[in-house]
């Protein structure tokens, strides 16, 4: 009876042990896609930030009653942002970031050229999808303009996915888009270039506002003055020296409509153009009926 009994077990511990080395098998063969299951890579190249070149000249451009007007920032040649974080998986990521050489500034965070969220925090908790997860985390100063220093930004793409494939050459030439957002009380035009400088002679951001063109050759934040209009719409290009488009998944930023939230302040000064007209109107209607 022992022996029995002892035969018997021996058969039902080589089954167990035969389905749990079938399911073992299958897993592998075919892996559940989870947060706690997923190939993460983090694309790697060689990003250089070209800083533009600092003097007293303000650039102003002007085209069909509306104004560009170059917006000088205070010196921040030693503000740096570096990431802490290694490891990153779908779903919620905690990114830590540490920050040097500014005082007053924020993170600005931005996800595929498009969600753009800022902290006043050096731990920042952001969402990540399967697939390219392209993000640009830049300091901002007091003004929310983008410190334009080699050191002031962190581009990054994290693939998540056993399957995904790098979409974005870290390599490349890459414009990304800033300013305006959607709702402001000041129109201020900004970007951010990444592996490129623009130039005279070389390439340069072409910058559609509703039906009017600018070239700009000099990477600056732009004041953008005489709009008519509540709703506006902004578009940026990055372009070579021949007036083409230089192929890049950012590189047109597609039309991005912004709204005046405080017309009161947006319209100062088309009022002060009204009562000027009104008062030419009036001259004129008084000398014709003298």
């Amino acid at each position: 009876m022992k022996l029995y009994n002892l035969t018997l077990l021996l058969l039902v511990s080589c089954f167990l042990f035969s389905c749990g080395n079938d399911a073992t098998e299958d897993e592998t063969n075919n892996p559940k896609v989870d947060s706690l299951n997923v190939k993460t890579t983090v694309v790697s190249g060689e990003v250089k930030i070209i800083e533009p070149i600092k003097d007293e000249k303000i650039v102003v451009l002007e085209s069909n009653g509306i104004t560009l007007t170059e917006v000088k920032s205070k010196k921040t040649l030693e503000a740096a942002i570096k990431l802490n974080t290694k490891q990153f998986s779908e779903g919620k990521n905690h990114l830590s970031f540490s920050v040097t050489g500014v005082q007053n500034y924020t993170v600005s965070y931005l996800a595929n050229n498009y969600a753009l969220t800022q902290f006043s925090s050096d731990i920042i908790d952001v969402e990540f999808l399967y697939g390219n997860n392209v993000f640009l985390a830049f300091l901002t100063d007091k003004n929310n303009i983008g410190i334009k220093t080699n050191k002031g930004s962190v581009l990054k793409n994290a693939v998540l996915g056993a399957d995904a494939e790098s979409l974005f050459d870290m390599n490349h030439p890459h414009l990304f888009y800033h300013l305006p957002q959607a709702d402001t009380h000041e129109a201020i035009l900004d970007f951010y270039l990444v592996n490129t400088s623009v130039s005279k002679n070389g390439n340069k951001v072409k910058v559609m506002i509703n039906d009017t063109e600018f070239i700009l050759n000099k990477w600056a934040a732009y004041k953008i003055s005489g709009l008519k209009d509540i709703e506006n719409t902004v578009r940026i290009q990055l372009i070579d020296e021949k007036g083409n488009l230089i192929e890049g998944p950012f590189n047109d930023s597609g039309d991005r409509k912004f709204n005046f939230v405080n017309t009161k302040t947006h319209f100062k000064e088309r009022q002060s153009i009204g009562r000027k007209f009104v008062q030419i109107f009036h001259l004129q209607f008084c000398i014709f009926f003298h």
